[in-house]
C-alpha cells in the first residue's frame, strides 16, 4: 500500500527542482504531485472586533486609572502630592475640597483609562489581522510523492530536504488539506487524495 510524503516550498523554483529531482531519484511522474494553496479572505474576517471586547477593555481601563486618579486627586487634596501653584497651605484642606478632588482624579482617570482601554484592544486587533495577513500571503508550494515503502520514504525526504523544503510530512496530518489545489486540471485539490 503506498503512502502520501509531502514537502512544503517557499517558491516555485525550488518546488521545480524538487519536482525534477524526485523524478531523476526514480520515482514515476504520475506518482508526484504539486499543489498550491487557495486565495482566502481571512484577513477580512479576522479584523472584526466585538463590542463586547471593546466595551470590556473601556470598563478594565475605565476602573484601573479610575481608582488610581482617584488615590491621585485624595494624595492632591489632602496635601500629600503638591501640584505647581498648589502649594500646602495656599488652600484650604476642607473636606469638601479633598472630596472634589477624589471626584475629578475619579472622572479623569476613568476617562483616560477607557479611551486607552479602547485603543489598546483596537490595535491588538490591527496587529492580529497585519499577522494573520502575513501568515496567508506566505502561501508556498507543496510538492507530494507515493511512496511504497519506509526505504522510498526516507529517499523522498531527503531528495526534498536537499531542496529545502520548509516542511516535510504526512500532508493529511500537517496541512489544511481543503485550502491546496494543482496548477493542473487533472487532480483539482489535495483533498481528493484521502
Amino acid at each position: 500500500m503506498k503512502n502520501l510524503i509531502g514537502g512544503l516550498f517557499e517558491t516555485q523554483e525550488q518546488a521545480n527542482q524538487a519536482y525534477e529531482a524526485l523524478e531523476a531519484s526514480g520515482f514515476a511522474g504520475e506518482d508526484i504531485s504539486m499543489f498550491i494553496r487557495k486565495p482566502r479572505n481571512a484577513p477580512a474576517r479576522s479584523t472584526e472586533v466585538r463590542i463586547q471586547d471593546i466595551a470590556r477593555n473601556a470598563i478594565v481601563g475605565g476602573l484601573l486609572l479610575g481608582a488610581l486618579g482617584g488615590l491621585i486627586g485624595f494624595l492632591i487634596g489632602t496635601g500629600t502630592l503638591s501640584l505647581p501653584y498648589l502649594e500646602p497651605g495656599s488652600a484650604p484642606r476642607e473636606p469638601l475640597f479633598i472630596f472634589m478632588s477624589v471626584v475629578w482624579g475619579l472622572i479623569g482617570g476613568g476617562l483616560t483609562g477607557a479611551i486607552l482601554g479602547v485603543a489598546s484592544r483596537l490595535f491588538r486587533s490591527q496587529e492580529k489581522a497585519e499577522v494573520m495577513t502575513q501568515q496567508i500571503e506566505k502561501r508556498g508550494v507543496l510538492i507530494t510523492v507515493d511512496v511504497d515503502d519506509s526505504q522510498s520514504e526516507l529517499k523522498a525526504r531527503r531528495v526534498m530536504e536537499e531542496h529545502r523544503a520548509i516542511e516535510i510530512g504526512n500532508p493529511h496530518e500537517k496541512w489544511d488539506l481543503e485550502f491546496w489545489v494543482s496548477p493542473n486540471e487533472k487532480s483539482p485539490s489535495l483533498a481528493d487524495t484521502r
